[in-house]
């Protein structure tokens, strides 16, 4: 028998609803397919959980004149928290296997196939330190062409940042030069929580003439 990816439990013989979350042996129990939530409605441009039609968040980046529009598949709740610990903490990036199907039917229903994917980079020691980057490992799984371009230059964490300190915060940079004019192109990450990481690459890849520029991420905070 196999065991779930998320919480280690023996997989029973019958499962039904888990069997979409197949990939190879990778497999997840129902009890934690159930427990992820899907992102549905919320802000229009990054899928915040709120009454308004567009967040916070997405108003000020608009007044800084970037307008980049989120897809996530799911809220951050308890057992995202779970996965993305797994992931940055533990070291285990095969959990992210278990998200194969959901994201490939996610682009061949929203994204045209003629967008490249950037995703978001790890500073070079933090990479060391994990041994992958879980944004590029998600970007490998999607079926679009993916151009890994960008280099972070300060290898402090978001999580010890405040929120007036991660919209400020601008660390990215192009590894090397690179034609991105008329290109469109889709940031990819592990998680979305104030937008920046997403606008602040956004911002270099639109200075170089990108056509379109929007974000996708496993996980919405």
């Amino acid at each position: 028998m196999n065991e779930c990816e998320i919480c280690h439990k023996m997989l029973a013989n019958n499962i039904n609803f888990s069997n979409l979350f197949k990939v190879k042996k990778s497999l997840i129990c129902d009890h934690c397919a159930r427990s992820l939530e899907k992102v549905n409605g919320g802000c229009s441009m990054c899928g915040k959980k709120t009454k308004e039609v567009i967040c916070p968040d997405c108003l000020y980046w608009e007044g800084q004149s970037l307008k980049i529009k989120n897809y996530s598949l799911f809220y951050y709740n308890e057992l995202g928290k779970n996965i993305i610990n797994q992931i940055k903490f533990n070291g285990n990036c095969k959990v992210l296997n278990t998200f194969y199907n959901q994201t490939n039917d996610f682009f061949v229903k929203k994204i045209t196939n003629d967008f490249i994917i950037i995703p978001v980079p790890l500073h070079s020691e933090r990479l060391a330190e994990r041994g992958f980057n879980q944004s590029l490992y998600i970007a490998n799984m999607l079926p679009f062409k993916v151009i890994d371009v960008i280099d972070k230059v300060n290898n402090d964490k978001q999580s010890k940042k405040n929120r007036h300190e991660r919209l400020n915060l601008n660390n990215f940079r192009f590894k090397s030069n690179v034609n991105l004019e008329n290109k469109k192109i889709i940031i990819v990450d592990d998680i979305y929580t104030t937008g920046a990481t997403i606008h602040h690459i956004g911002k270099i890849i639109l200075s170089k003439k990108a056509k379109e520029v929007i974000s996708f991420t496993l996980f919405r905070s």
